[in-house]
């Protein structure tokens, strides 16, 4: 009898660790460098590829990929959890930066549709934005 509470015991611990690594907070699993590949609004898709959304614990950068430059113009941000799946975006960036995005203010507010590993959706104000991890 005290082996098999042992072994159980010993299951349980191994399933609660496995658990644990598996139910990576959403706002640790966004960390990283996300390129845009293409955005829908109206049924209408446009490919991307020089745009990024870069996190880090609570910060945020948005850069655009200049090819005539070789330069990565930007603005730096914070991003906000909002419960299970909404993401709030803040950027402090001057207008003449946000003239090159299709932000209409500086804050931006997200619903996060698919996260894995390899790609993220995000959808709000009526357009829906498809990345992979960089």
């Amino acid at each position: 009898m005290k082996m098999n509470t042992r072994w159980i015991a010993g299951f349980l611990s191994i399933c609660l660790a496995v658990l644990t690594a598996c139910s990576k907070d959403m706002a640790d699993r966004l960390d990283g460098r996300w390129q845009m590949r293409q955005t829908e609004a109206g049924g209408n898709v446009r490919k991307a590829d020089t745009v990024f959304y870069n996190f880090q614990t609570s910060l945020f950068q948005y850069q655009i990929y200049d090819s005539r430059t070789n330069t990565y113009p930007g603005g730096y941000g914070f991003k906000t959890m909002k419960g299970d799946n909404g993401l709030l975006l803040q950027l402090e960036a001057n207008d003449d930066f946000l003239k090159q995005t299709d932000w209409t203010s500086n804050e931006r507010v997200f619903t996060i549709e698919k996260l894995t590993g390899k790609e993220l959706i995000l959808t709000g104000e009526g357009k829906r934005y498809t990345f992979r991890r960089f």
